[in-house]
């Protein structure tokens, strides 16, 4: 992951420093000026510790550490922030969520290019990235639906949702599998933003739904785009959208996580080709596949 921090490498010109430092800053803000200035506090002392460190960077893992900027030395839990590269307000109950709504990650969100009047399912929304820049692409008049089984996380979204005034989005709680009406084991233990179906039965869990259940009871007529992000469930979630995607035709954007070639010859079966594919480098197989029908 690229970490949000400015190039304080000592080759570039005082000036460039300075420059670079200041834009650093500035990037993000919070809705009230303690929150602002909190934020100041906050990179001003990362940054700091980066630059004492530039010439011989300690072997530290920079995410984890509590001195990555949104994490140290004040809390910004709770605060309503504003996120400059998606252009929205969010109130975060976690670093997870502040990391995904700054986009520190090197998803290629660009790949998901909606027009005007697109319905748009997002599977796996977390807290709202896809799902706010979907609602103001397509507009007032057509649809986005946003699939969050997560109470927590779905607390976030729907408050995201709200601070951004987004009213042509439904907000569902329920989790996309192969078969609906399932109670699954979920699991939160990673991270918050990587909650997951274990697959196991549990009265404890989720319940589930599949892509073609949720698109006959809410009686849509076209469907447009497909973006998947479900920690390793693409595959079972799939499995319950082939009536979807035979029908509809949507272009996917997926996220697959040690799923590579199982998602392939799912899609390969269901006539749709991969127009274009990414990985990172986690540990595990892991990427973004964008989709389309041959």
């Amino acid at each position: 992951m690229e970490l949000s921090s400015p190039d304080i490498s000592w080759s570039r010109t005082p000036r460039a420093r300075r420059a670079g430092v200041l834009s650093y800053l500035r990037e993000t803000h919070g809705l009230r000026a303690l929150t602002t200035a909190k934020v100041l506090c906050n990179k001003a002392s990362y940054w700091f510790v980066r630059a004492m460190h530039n010439q011989n960077p300690p072997k530290l893992d920079w995410d984890a550490s509590p001195r990555h900027w949104y994490r140290y030395p004040f809390s910004l839990r709770g605060e309503v922030l504003w996120s400059p590269q998606l252009a929205a307000w969010f109130c975060p109950e976690n670093e997870a969520s502040i990391e995904l709504m700054l986009h520190e990650s090197s998803e290629p969100v660009e790949w998901v290019d909606l027009s005007e009047g697109d319905v748009f399912l997002d599977v796996g929304a977390f807290v709202g990235w896809h799902t706010i820049r979907a609602a103001r692409i397509v507009g007032p008049s057509a649809r986005v639906i946003s699939l969050e089984p997560d109470p927590i996380n779905r607390r976030q979204l729907e408050t995201n949702l709200a601070l951004n005034h987004v009213t042509n989005c439904t907000v569902i709680p329920f989790g996309a599998w192969s078969k609906t009406g399932e109670d699954l084991g979920w699991s939160t233990e990673k991270s918050p933003d990587c909650c997951r179906i274990e697959g196991n039965q549990s009265s404890g869990g989720i319940k589930t739904t599949t892509v073609d259940d949720l698109v006959a009871e809410m009686r849509l007529t076209r469907l447009n785009w497909i973006k998947m992000d479900i920690e390793g469930g693409e595959v079972e979630a799939l499995k319950g959208a082939e009536n979807t995607l035979r029908d509809f035709r949507p272009r996917l954007f997926v996220e697959v996580h040690n799923t590579v070639q199982s998602v392939k010859e799912l899609l390969r079966r269901y006539g749709y080709s991969i127009e274009r594919e990414v990985y990172d480098h986690s540990p595990e197989p892991h990427g973004w596949y964008q989709a389309r029908a041959s």
